[in-house]
């Protein structure tokens, strides 16, 4: 696929001399649009293969940061260098992805860690996700001015002044929302990610920012931006959706495009043919809708997780009574040890039963002797081995 890609570039742009007319530029850009394609899809599938989450939104960032400032860069080249270079970089991404898809079967041998599994509860939300994300992708290319996948504005040396700040705001974004993500909490970090984009879609509008006189390079790095955190989000929302549902990756990039593609072209066609307005109109319907449906999956997420915690706190309540009954602790130290293990202080074990501090250490250090323990986190990983 990517000695085709690399062979459709050079015959589209040999096609005026080798064969007058349309139809060997047509089937060369055919060709090579399905073998990015599938260059694209490649890079998804590793991705969602990497076993830390911190792992996956650094490729992802990254690939986005790099892509763009080598278009600049191909850019300020002469043709005949472009064509040489963008089918050499194609060759060379496939080499990449061949050496990496090699690289993760080897590590696929030894054990794999699950730290980056999802709760079930997160299931719906990373559905409505794997949706959203895609729709705001279309919208931010509908309504962008800059037009990130072709617009002369990102090529050349020129445009790299504006290009640099808005991959280091792009950055800054991604790295402080995602900053530790791989210690839990994953779909919090994606609705705070989804409230930024949705903010940054409305306050990035040119007309708006034009009128408070915000110079030109400050619009045209907003824009890239918001672009570069569109299409990141994009391909995250389907990598967690492929690894919380545990989908083959394909199922998940097949969804996330084909949402992405229809709500672009509805989106483009409806906002060509709306002006003023019209235009605030359609992006506050899309707003309330976004609004609603994330209230809804939040709410559902809220429940789902209360539910898990409560399971859980059943779950060592249970563990804590056998454990009890094993090891001949007496009533009150089952009491103080089921409290205990789900993390309770001791003032508040003095509140719940009325004794002083003293008798809390007590019971504790009893607790301690009888299971062959010597602190409370030893305790909680007893219990919750159980």
């Amino acid at each position: 696929m990517p000695a085709a890609a690399a062979a459709g570039t050079v015959l589209y742009a040999l096609s005026p001399a080798l064969a007058p007319g349309a139809t060997l530029p047509v089937a060369c850009i055919l060709l090579t649009g399905v073998c990015y394609g599938w260059l694209e899809a490649r890079l998804f599938f590793e991705a969602a293969r990497l076993e830390k989450l911190a792992h996956v939104v650094i490729a992802l960032a990254g690939s986005r940061v790099v892509k763009v400032i080598v278009v600049a860069g191909l850019g300020a080249l002469g043709s005949a260098w472009q064509i040489v270079l963008d089918a050499l970089a194609v060759i060379g991404c496939g080499t990449c992805l061949i050496a990496a898809t090699r690289a993760l079967a080897h590590m696929e041998t030894r054990p794999t860690s699950t730290a980056w599994k999802l709760p079930v509860t997160e299931r719906a939300g990373f559905i409505a996700f794997v949706i959203l994300f895609p729709v705001l992708n279309a919208v931010g290319r509908a309504l962008s001015p800059l037009g990130f996948w072709g617009d002369v504005g990102i090529v050349g040396a020129d445009a790299l002044p504006s290009i640099l700040p808005a991959c280091v705001l792009f950055a800054a974004v991604v790295a402080a929302v995602f900053h530790h993500c791989d210690d839990g909490g994953m779909f919090p970090r994606m609705a705070a990610a989804l409230l930024i984009l949705l903010g940054a879609l409305l306050l990035a509008d040119k007309p708006t920012l034009e009128s408070f006189a915000v110079p030109e390079a400050v619009i045209h790095s907003l824009s890239l931006s918001v672009e570069l955190l569109s299409h990141f989000l994009f391909w995250l929302a389907g990598v967690m959706a492929a690894r919380t549902l545990e989908w083959p990756p394909l199922r998940s990039t097949a969804m996330a495009e084909l949402v992405m593609s229809s709500a672009a072209i509805l989106f483009s066609l409806i906002l060509q043919a709306a002006s003023g307005l019209g235009r605030f109109i359609v992006i506050a319907a899309l707003y309330g809708a976004v609004a609603v449906l994330m209230a809804v999956v939040w709410k559902a997420w809220q429940t789902g997780h209360e539910a898990t915690e409560a399971a859980s706190v059943s779950d060592l309540t249970e563990a804590c009574a056998l454990i009890a009954a094993e090891r001949n602790l007496s009533p009150r130290e089952a009491e103080v040890l089921a409290l205990l293990a789900v993390g309770r202080s001791r003032t508040f074990i003095m509140e719940q039963f009325v004794i002083s501090d003293a008798t809390v250490k007590s019971h504790t250090n009893h607790i301690y002797q009888k299971l062959g323990i010597h602190s409370k986190r030893e305790l909680i990983t007893l219990a919750r081995e159980r």
